[in-house]
């Protein structure tokens, strides 16, 4: 059945199956890289804090440092899901597979209106208890510069915010507008987190002046 006229430019791009078949083995080698890491997590670097939140969370993190996200949440937030907004755009599809290989679950927005919508998705998401993932410098950039829409789910859903940072022994950097960063395999990662109460971080409901506290944490926890 065809769908309504405009419907099927709004639906996001999808992977076919015979690419996500012929990409599997990529998967695999994803997996068995990042589950070579081995994180130091110190008391002082934020693990004591992080410990004792049991609730869902808002994660934060520059959008070079996604590559060990779904890693990160799989040893220190078991029992938690984790949803990351992705755009419905042919980029987004692509982010879309390389999600599931982190086992970061995506919420797609649309190529053209459904972006308020998916954001409403991932809001309710949180306030059903799983955690949500915002890289605040978006996903074109510039790099290290934090756009309010960023913490929007963050306010909306009234959950504790949840800053992460990596910093790396021996990692590669991409050509790319943030300089992705790739750990290598059996490389020391040093785990940083700072938690941010979230009557604290909004208490004056200025989402422009938490944004800008938020973007001078994350760089105090980057070292490049």
């Amino acid at each position: 059945m065809n769908p309504p006229q405009g419907e099927g430019d709004e639906a996001p791009h999808h992977q076919s199956f015979g690419l996500k078949t012929f990409l599997s083995p990529l998967g695999i080698l994803y997996r068995l890289w990042t589950m070579s890491i081995r994180f130091q997590y110190r008391d002082e670097d934020g693990r004591a804090e992080f410990q004792k939140i049991t609730e869902p969370v808002t994660v934060i993190l520059w959008h070079n440092r996604l590559f060990l996200a779904g890693e990160w949440h799989q040893r220190f937030r078991k029992g938690k899901r984790f949803y990351g907004l992705i755009s419905g755009s042919r980029d987004g599809a692509w982010l879309e597979t390389f999600y599931k290989w982190a086992a970061i679950r995506a919420i797609r927005g649309s190529r053209n209106r459904r972006g308020a919508q998916a954001t409403r998705d991932l809001i309710r998401k949180v306030k059903d208890g799983h955690d949500a993932g915002i890289t605040p410098d978006g996903s074109r950039g510039p790099k290290y510069e934090a756009k309010a829409g960023g913490l929007f789910v963050a306010r909306a859903s009234r959950s504790p915010v949840a800053l992460v940072s990596f910093s790396y022994s021996r990692a590669i950097r991409l050509k790319s507008w943030d300089e992705f960063v790739i750990p290598l395999p059996f490389s020391r990662v040093r785990l940083r987190t700072r938690i941010l109460p979230n009557e604290e971080l909004f208490k004056d409901s200025d989402l422009n002046k938490a944004t800008q506290q938020v973007q001078e944490y994350l760089m105090e926890m980057t070292d490049d």
